[in-house]
């Protein structure tokens, strides 16, 4: 039976509501609650995606109650709510916040210059303009590359036009990776295979804008791409429901979308895992336990579980043996380092 999903910002107001602003009853035993706040970007809460993922990786650090953690969470409606987001909770005394995503770089990294005391952490994004990063500060990285280059790999073996398509967010570090790691995963299978992709335009909605993702897929879908692999937030979400209903294959991006967004479960063969929640979780768990991370920066990888491919569910009859062997021979390779996405420069890991 499938369950019934409540949107994560949903589920963090009743957190919140119903506990006073704490994690509930393992809050009360501490004498101490470590307060955690959480910043998205433009996409904000409710993108099936990325930023959810985040929240959940606070919500998941509340709900372990050697941690006593107490988390909340503001929503950003245009950049320039980054820096006024981020003080609010300093201004409340926070502990520490976690910052959804590369485009709040540089107020993150501003607001831990400024406020020693309390610990900062951004999810994509460790690209500091001085040589050494504030000690109280960590950045997040993930080979998101090495998620998309099994999923190219895997929508070259089910593509029977010989031609795929991607439609991604805004053009920054980490989504010119998921698409880098996609087109030369599907040229590592195929090496003649047509591969579209495009990125959104700059804008403040570029993670946020399903129709005009809807609209590029279909633009590729009419081209002659018959799987699409979608990365940017709710604008490719909108990606993925032109597939669903072309009745083509599609790919999501890092959550197993299955579970998140189920209008497009008959055309989801799979999401390419980049595992935020996992991470915010983990950083969370340092700080509160007085063992924050030196150096600046966590890399999350294939080898870690960082990143990797969700579940087949209903199309894993479909996906043949032999399909599931050549992944499974891909992803070996990338371990062991045998192989390389071509995508790796993108991002600096250190």
């Amino acid at each position: 039976m499938r369950k019934i999903l409540i949107p994560l910002a949903v589920v963090g107001a009743l957190v919140l509501a119903s506990c006073g602003g704490s994690s509930g009853p393992a809050a009360s035993s501490c004498s101490k609650t470590f307060k955690v706040g959480f910043v998205t970007d433009i996409g904000k809460l409710g993108d099936k995606g990325f930023n959810d993922a985040g929240w959940k990786g606070v919500q998941d650090a509340q709900a372990d109650s050697s941690l006593c953690v107490q988390g909340k969470f503001l929503e950003s409606k245009q950049p320039t709510d980054y820096t006024p987001n981020i003080q609010q909770f300093v201004d409340q005394k926070y502990d520490m916040v976690v910052a959804a995503g590369f485009l709040l770089g540089d107020d993150t990294l501003k607001a831990a210059k400024a406020n020693p005391s309390v610990k900062f952490s951004i999810v994509d994004s460790a690209d500091f303009a001085d040589p050494v990063a504030p000690t109280n500060f960590t950045g997040l990285l993930f080979k998101q590359d090495q998620g998309a280059f099994l999923v190219g790999a895997l929508a070259a073996l089910l593509s029977k036009t010989n031609h795929v398509g991607g439609v991604y967010g805004l053009d920054v570090p980490a989504v010119v990776q998921f698409r880098k790691g996609y087109e030369n995963g599907a040229k590592y299978i195929n090496p003649s295979i047509k591969v579209d992709g495009v990125f959104h335009p700059a804008a403040a909605n570029a993670f946020a804008d399903p129709d005009w993702g809807k609209a590029r897929a279909q633009d590729e879908l009419s081209g002659g791409a018959d799987v699409i692999f979608a990365a940017g937030g709710a604008t490719g979400n909108g990606a993925l429901l032109a597939a669903k209903e072309a009745n083509k294959p599609c790919i999501g991006v890092d959550v197993d979308q299955y579970l998140t967004y189920p209008d497009v479960d008959p055309c989801l063969v799979t999401s390419a895992l980049k595992n935020i929640s996992v991470a915010v979780k983990s950083i969370i768990a340092s700080a509160a336990k007085g063992q924050w991370p030196s150096g600046g920066v966590q890399t999350f990888d294939i080898k870690n579980g960082g990143v990797g491919l969700a579940p087949y569910h209903d199309w894993d009859s479909k996906v043949s043996a032999d399909i599931k062997t050549k992944l499974q021979d891909i992803m070996t390779k990338l371990k062991d380092g045998s192989l390389s996405t071509g995508a790796e420069g993108l991002t600096k890991y250190s």
